[in-house]
């Protein structure tokens, strides 16, 4: 039986293991770095920063190497918690753990308060894309968005390697880095919360702050009966008009990314016509004015 592994401790250069060649795997995942960084973004980049800073030397080299090579056959992650299976040197793969500690109901009802306040964080997010700033929305109410430090962050892996983290563990850390760079959300699942909570959660907030209050309602007045417009009825009419002011989207194509991503060709195709429509009539009001 596979010993149970611990935190991830560091300080582990100075042991020596005999390198073993791994059985080719098939059907592996695949790396889209092949040589370089892992990743391209910056939320990606912390988080493989964080694995860097435990010192594990060859191993992180060893773990880049079965990253590339397809060695990692699958990574499922979900709040909290990231199985994964790697093909090693024995015919039966490792099965790797890791458990983040997620943030409490509490905390998560604190970030997407703050979060909500942002009109331009909620767009973003809305894109896809993590803004640059949110961890200083995280730090804000008191909470980190990734693991700081070993407490937050435990791994294991059923290869006889007693060190912690193990190739294996790296190999899946890397790839992990990869997916985060394609699905930031990903990153808020391991905290505990999916994209779709995530989501409804910001759309409930920003909803009701421009919900009016029952104070707010304006009044109406009540319109005449039929028998009481007999005699004006067929009448001429005075209509009193001002052009509307118009503004422009910050976000392109924003209603499309609020709901699940059509295929590639139909959104961009959508985002073009979207594009063309905003310069025509910008071009078309510019023109409206100066002539005015």
């Amino acid at each position: 039986m596979a010993k149970r592994k611990s935190q991830l401790k560091p300080d582990y250069n100075d042991y020596y293991f005999p390198p073993s060649r791994p059985i080719k795997a098939e059907n592996g995942l695949q790396s889209r770095s092949q040589r370089g960084e892992f990743a391209s973004s910056w939320w990606a980049k912390r988080w493989l920063a964080v694995l860097e800073t435990y010192g594990i030397g060859s191993r992180l080299q060893r773990g880049r190497s079965y990253a590339r090579g397809g060695q990692v056959l699958s990574i499922d992650i979900k709040p909290g918690f990231v199985a994964a299976k790697v093909q090693g040197s024995q015919p039966t793969p490792y099965r790797v753990k890791m458990e983040v500690k997620p943030l409490s109901d509490e905390s998560w009802e604190k970030v997407l308060d703050a979060i909500s306040t942002q009109a331009l964080f909620t767009a973003t997010l809305l894109e896809g894309t993590m803004p640059s700033e949110i961890e200083s929305v995280f730090q804000s109410v008191k909470v980190s968005l990734f693991p700081s430090d070993s407490r937050y962050l435990t791994t294991d892996c059923t290869c006889p390697d007693d060190a912690n983290p193990c190739k294996h563990i790296a190999a899946v850390y890397y790839l992990m880095g990869e997916q985060f760079d394609l699905d930031p959300f990903l990153i808020f699942t391991l905290r505990g919360r999916t994209r779709e909570q995530v989501m409804e959660a910001l759309r409930v907030r920003r909803a009701s702050a421009v919900e009016p209050t029952s104070d707010d309602q304006p009044m109406v007045a009540k319109p005449s009966s039929l028998t009481e417009q007999i005699d004006t009825f067929w009448g001429p009419t005075e209509f009193e008009w001002s052009p509307l002011p118009l503004s422009f989207p910050e976000t392109h194509a924003s209603v499309l990314k609020r709901f699940d991503t059509p295929p590639h060709e139909t959104q961009k195709a959508l985002t073009s016509i979207y594009q063309a429509m905003s310069r025509s009539i910008q071009a078309r009001f510019l023109t409206e004015t100066t002539d005015d």
